[in-house]
């Protein structure tokens, strides 16, 4: 029977070597929630319809195609298996979403997919798996999360009936005797709230139906990261008809999360964004997200992709002490490597100044506009996203 899910195929192409398989889920359009804009119901029922989520499962399809046409993932792109409930909003914003196939983000149809895709990740030890959902989700437990389907609160069912738990599709990743050769790195995304309602604590069970039987008590070797969107008890957002804040973030992070070069093998020498990096990546990305992302899981050091140039970097500079003793006529930034220089005019307050550059070895030069203070420079400094920002520049007292 076909995978409805299934928007990408590479399998034949690649013959049995090693791939990436992705499942992407995108859930907006709760049938059975009340809309965006109308007052919320009473128990679970007072979480609502999104607008960004399908959007953002989109986003993150076409990322990991642009990476696999540059050649910049570890593993080529193998499949992707797609589940979205698109909101109108998402619909109109984004057309492709209705014409780029897909299966609806239902209970029945993420099992079947993820079935599908835990298959395919098995084929070998090699291979690669991405799990990325975003939607509503809800805190069971400090370490738990149930992630809601589209027909969550489907009348004549129980309440968390079609709602399944991160940790079964986790568990039921786990190398055993039925999947001895599945893949050893696993890469999760939740990009979904983590609040625990007061209506869970109603329920005489939160236990949800399994995704998988698990088979548990053997060596996990695997290296399976979980990023989470928030911290325990935060809220994940985003804006109508856009990618959620988060998914943004990941999006730049996959391009740039990346703490210094490397030798890798059969690569040479390239900028590898592994699991810790692009949990910085995230966070250095957008403020918002600053100590804000949360890495657990079997994290070790897993590549996910690379790239083979100097990654870009939001640089923010602030200029001491405060006020300043005279105005700065230029802050100039000298990459050592290749002596390009970039010149900033900054204002006569101390900043922080904001600019992109690529990451690398700098040395920073003030000139001032009058005799109040010498020429500075910095001591040279390898820039990079784990650099702590605002990175302070003292000019030194007044002569």
């Amino acid at each position: 029977m076909a995978d409805p899910s299934l928007i990408l195929d590479r399998r034949a192409a690649l013959a049995g070597k090693p791939g990436l398989h992705a499942v992407l889920i995108g859930v907006s359009e709760y049938a059975n929630l009340p809309s965006a804009d109308d007052p919320p119901g009473d128990g679970l029922a007072a979480l609502r319809r999104l607008r960004s989520s399908a959007i953002s499962a989109y986003g993150l399809f076409q990322k990991l195609q642009a990476l696999d046409a540059d050649g910049r993932l570890v593993r080529p792109l193998a499949t992707v298996r797609l589940l979205h409930s698109p909101a109108p909003e998402e619909l109109a914003k984004e057309p492709a979403l209705a014409a780029i196939g897909g299966a609806p983000a239902t209970r029945s149809g993420i099992a079947k997919a993820l079935d599908a895709w835990r298959t395919d990740v098995a084929t070998a030890r090699d291979n690669q798996a991405f799990f990325y959902f975003c939607g509503h989700g809800i805190r069971r437990s400090l370490e738990e999360s149930i992630l809601l389907a589209a027909d969550f609160l489907e009348p004549g069912s129980p309440k968390l009936f079609n709602s399944f738990r991160l940790s079964n599709v986790r568990n039921g990743m786990v190398p055993g005797a039925s999947f001895p050769e599945i893949g050893r790195e696993q890469f999760y995304f939740v990009d979904a709230c983590r609040e625990k309602p007061d209506a869970l604590d109603t329920l005489d069970t939160t236990e949800t139906p399994k995704i998988f039987d698990a088979e548990l008590g053997g060596l996990d070797d695997r290296r399976a990261p979980i990023f989470f969107a928030t911290m325990t008890g935060g809220v994940a957002a985003g804006l109508a008809a856009q990618p959620t804040f988060f998914a943004n973030a990941l999006i730049w992070a996959m391009d740039n999360g990346s703490f210094g070069s490397r030798t890798m093998d059969n690569l040479g020498v390239v900028w590898p964004v592994t699991a810790p990096s692009l949990k910085v990546g995230i966070e250095a990305s957008d403020a918002l997200f600053d100590s804000r992302v949360e890495l657990t899981g079997l994290v070790a050091d897993p590549v996910l992709c690379f790239r083979r140039d100097p990654p870009r970097l939001p640089l923010k500079v602030a200029l001491a002490p405060e006020p300043l003793p005279a105005p700065v006529k230029t802050l100039s930034l000298t990459e050592m490597n290749t002596r390009a220089r970039l010149d900033i005019s900054p204002s006569d307050h101390a900043g922080p100044l904001s600019v992109d550059v690529s990451a690398g070895m700098y040395q920073m030069t003030v000139k001032p506009r009058s005799k109040l203070f010498q020429r500075v420079r910095s001591d040279i400094l390898f820039l990079s996203i784990q650099s702590k920002m605002p990175l302070i520049f003292d000019l030194g007292a007044v002569p």
